[in-house]
């Protein structure tokens, strides 16, 4: 079984976004011994491997990394084994995967939602989990979603390489990492046909 850690300094704040079931469904789930919910009294710099040893998925809220000055050690801590990563905080104005889809830098409204418990039940129970990440952000049908944002680039500039606009580049280089590992270059008539293969798959399943 996968165990999931939450690092939250501020204890009150899934309160204020999650539902009394949603809570109680958490709490459930900590009883389990599948999550493991933090104050954040740990100093990390100290013994950053010991504390993460356990745990298949790691969320923690980015105020916690900034005070102690450890995010670029908890990134590559996240490559080095191979585990997820969920970075949260109000100050996120912008949802983004990244380093392959081993991490999720999120808004905390976003983060505490209460599909939360049924992520990490799942999560935890599956013995095989592909893209984790994707599918708490946009759902079962995280592909569609990300080849629909593909295709509107294309149509907005018609050659990817001529984006301009920096986070429309920034957008378009993650979905390529995600997508195609970053190295491939797709028309829109290409990107069409993903799109209705993709969504016979969804009709399917």
């Amino acid at each position: 079984m996968k165990k999931v850690l939450i690092i939250d300094d501020r204890p009150k704040r899934k309160e204020r976004h999650l539902s009394k079931e949603a809570l109680d469904q958490l709490k459930f789930l900590e009883e389990k011994g599948m999550l493991t919910i933090s104050a954040g009294k740990e100093n990390l710099s100290e013994n950053m491997d010991s504390f993460f040893e356990p745990f298949d998925l790691i969320a923690i809220h980015n105020s916690y990394l900034s005070n102690l000055g450890i995010y670029g050690e908890v990134t590559e801590y996240i490559k080095k084994t191979k585990k997820y990563i969920i970075v949260f905080s109000g100050g996120i104005p912008q949802n983004t995967i990244l380093n392959k889809g081993q991490q999720l830098n999120i808004n905390s409204t976003d983060f505490y939602t209460d599909k939360l418990p049924s992520f990490i039940e799942s999560f935890c129970n599956e013995s095989i989990i592909t893209n984790p990440l994707l599918k708490y952000l946009y759902g079962e049908s995280w592909k569609l979603t990300l080849l629909l944002q593909y295709r509107y680039l294309l149509w907005k500039y018609v050659d990817i390489k001529k984006i301009n606009v920096d986070k429309d580049y920034k957008l378009a280089k993650q979905l390529k990492s995600i997508l195609w590992d970053g190295n491939i270059n797709k028309s829109i008539e290409e990107i069409n046909q993903e799109i209705e293969l993709e969504k016979e798959r969804r009709i399917d399943s």
